[in-house]
């Protein structure tokens, strides 16, 4: 790296780092003589290091990138800092007459090095242009000079280790999550050659990874013969006709990342009677903006399809039932058994099995003897108040549908159903007909879209988490490095010493393990097993693994958990995962309006608990910005987000709603716009 420094007039865009050491090699004594002037310095965060240099230095500073687009007599542009804005801005500068220089991390230090290097040169030139020196003075200047380029040359070694290092835990840790987790996927990159097939994709597809990465035959497992997948299409930027050349009517653009297809086609070659195939394909950019691969995951709808018809020729046959029952007992009794859902009749005051159909016994196991007479609930959640209670407040002539709800087959092993229930008279009395659909391939499936959703709130916490492990990790390494310099300075380590020593390494050990447990347990897959449990246990959790974050935004927090509360049924991991969405959007909203707003903002985050009326309830406020009426009616929909593409994927909320509905909860949220929002969540309290 190279640049005629004498004169030079420049304007630095990012207020990071290397921009305040650059500022001060700049204005230093060392680089002084060729007078090299800096016009401006650009960042959108005032508060940044080169910023505030910058003033002190008497240097303007801007956070319009406009601005120094406008500047005269300039000669380079340093551009230190990647913001989607910047592009579409320095394109309207003139680069016949000024230069631009984009510079990442490495290249940042780089300069700074090619700027040491040069004063390390004028330093050694001046001597030699003012003194009469000796042949061993001349020697012993070069030896400096050489020992200074060797120290530069070993720091940039150094670096791009460090670099290299970085890279090589990135790569790992990306293969660990893409090969963990339960979706199929594979990664294609900019020249079509699969980099990732993960182990749900070898069992979808039924094609081993050995055989296909490497190759740019991801066509292999889907067509008989060569045609580009979605995530070729994704790469190749392909125009809408040509991608319905392909899928016809069958695909759509992806609401929420630009760039981005989804596809639904059936594929009678797969598994013994053919399978639906849901596809996603969404580009891998550059930070530059430049895509460099995609990556397509798949799913199975086969079943969800299946599962639609039978739910639908339920409640026809259910609708029949009713109607034929009242002109034929004969008919009735036929359709009753043939049904390809497990019916009961139940009695509507004790809930006394009076009757089931063939399936019944099919699907669950026992011999009709063993059931008549036996309460419903038997079969299920004993202690399922929420059941128990519906039940009895059903109208006569209405009816009801209790999702996923645990029952057992005699064998003791448990599967979740739909139960559709209505209440009608049969035999001159009232009973209830209840109707199971087995769901328990849905839930499965709803457990990995949660596991996702971990997966992306992980990608929130990495910075939270690395904080934490790094402070019990520089303290091992100061007590290392100082036992180490005392053995190699022939030291005598006291007893006392060494053994405080051991203690801090210790403690700071066991810090650093809490972490990785507890983010480890956060992590994994939670079955459906609902335990008591305090509410406040998880809300405290979330700070081991945002509270990096929640001080690095300047968030001031409020706690008012109320002690001794009620005990609610509830999963910690999934819990705790409803109100890390929940602090996420908090900590967003604030930092949004912030943006939005010149000044100083107040920035507070209160979570209060509290008991009522037999519920257990918890709220959690911000001083963000707020919702109008429009984005508060679609706060819980799926895939809606009100953040820049990238940011949001718009399933955090909808994760939460459907993982509080489950416990038999509710969330409702009061907010004004532009003074912020509460989030009120509420359980029943335990029986």
């Amino acid at each position: 790296m190279y640049f005629d420094l004498k004169g030079l007039k420049l304007a630095i865009i990012g207020g990071g780092d290397p921009c305040c050491e650059i500022l001060d090699r700049f204005s230093g004594p060392g680089l002084k003589d060729l007078n090299i002037q800096v016009l401006m310095v650009a960042d959108t965060i005032e508060i940044s290091k080169g910023i505030i240099r910058a003033r002190q230095l008497n240097i303007p500073t801007t956070k319009d990138y406009h601005e120094v687009c406008k500047l005269t007599g300039l000669d380079l542009i340093l551009k230190l800092k990647n913001d989607d804005l910047l592009p579409c801005i320095l394109e309207k500068v003139n680069t016949e007459r000024v230069s631009i220089i984009d510079l990442d991390t490495y290249g940042a230090m780089s300069f700074v090095h090619f700027l040491k290097t040069e004063e390390e040169k004028i330093r050694i030139r001046k001597r030699l242009e003012t003194q009469d020196l000796e042949k061993e003075a001349v020697a012993d200047l070069f030896d400096q000079f050489s020992r200074r380029i060797n120290e530069i040359a070993e720091n940039r070694i150094s670096f791009l280790e460090q670099e290299r290092q970085d890279l090589r835990k990135i790569e790992k840790e990306l293969n660990q999550i893409i090969q963990g987790s339960m979706i199929p996927t594979f990664i294609i990159n900019n020249e079509h050659i699969i980099t990732h097939w993960n182990v749900a994709c070898e069992e979808l597809t039924g094609y081993p990874a050995y055989k296909l990465v490497g190759t740019d035959r991801q066509w292999v497992p889907f067509r008989s013969v060569k045609r580009p997948v979605l995530a070729d299409m994704v790469v190749d930027h392909t125009s809408d006709d040509t991608v319905r050349k392909y899928y016809g009517n069958a695909w759509r653009k992806c609401k929420i990342i630009n760039g981005a297809y989804e596809a639904e086609e059936f594929f009678p070659h797969m598994g013994t009677d053919g399978k639906w195939i849901f596809f996603t394909a969404a580009p891998i950019k550059s930070p530059e903006g430049k895509i460099i691969g995609a990556i397509q995951t798949l799913r199975d709808r086969t079943e969800d399809k299946k599962a639609q018809e039978e739910i639908e020729l339920q409640d026809q046959e259910l609708a029949k039932l009713h109607e034929k029952y009242r002109k034929s007992e004969e008919k009735y009794r036929s359709l009753f058994n043939e049904n390809p859902n497990p019916i009961f009749i139940i009695d509507s005051m004790n809930f006394e099995i009076l009757d089931v159909n063939h399936r019944v016994l099919e699907d669950y196991g026992y011999d009709k003897s063993e059931l008549m007479g036996t309460s419903f609930l038997e079969i299920g959640e004993k202690t399922d108040d929420t059941l128990r209670r519906d039940m009895l407040n059903l109208p006569q002539g209405g009816s009801i549908l209790f999702t996923k709800k645990r029952h057992y087959r005699k064998s003791g092993q448990a599967f979740f159903v739909n139960i559709k229930m209505v209440k009608v008279m049969f035999s001159q009395r009232v009973v209830l007909i209840a109707s199971t659909t087995d769901m328990t391939e849905s839930v499965e499936k709803e457990t990995q879209l949660i596991q996702a959703g971990k997966l992306a709130t992980l990608g929130t916490m990495a910075a939270g988490m690395a904080h934490e492990i790094n402070q019990p990790l520089n303290v091992i390494q100061i007590c290392a490095d100082l036992i180490q310099k005392m053995v190699n300075k022939g030291v005598t380590i006291s007893d006392e010493d060494l053994l405080n020593m051991s203690k801090d390494i210790i403690e700071n050990v066991a810090r650093a393990a809490g972490v990785i447990k507890h983010v480890r347990d956060f992590a994994r897959q939670s079955e459906r097993d609902l335990k008591k449990l305090d509410i406040n246990d998880p809300i405290r959790d979330v700070f081991k693994v945002l509270g990096h974050q929640i001080t690095v935004h300047s968030i001031e927090v409020v706690l008012e958990l109320e002690d001794h509360l009620p005990s609610i049924r509830a999963e910690h991991n999934r819990l705790e995962q409803v109100f890390i969405n929940l602090v996420t959007n908090a900590i967003d909203a604030m930092d949004e309006k912030s943006a939005r707003t010149e000044g100083p903002v107040e920035k507070i985050l209160t979570i209060k608990t509290f008991a009522q009326n037999g519920h257990v309830a918890a709220t959690v406020s911000d001083t963000g910005t707020g919702m109008n009426e429009e984005v508060k009616n679609k706060l819980f929909e799926p895939f809606f987000t009100t953040k820049e593409t990238g940011k949001g994927t718009g399933l955090g909320t909808s994760i939460s709603f459907g993982i509080i509905k489950d416990y038999n909860g509710t969330i409702r949220v009061e907010t004004q716009e532009g003074k912020g929002s509460c989030f009120t969540v509420q359980f029943p309290a335990a029986g």
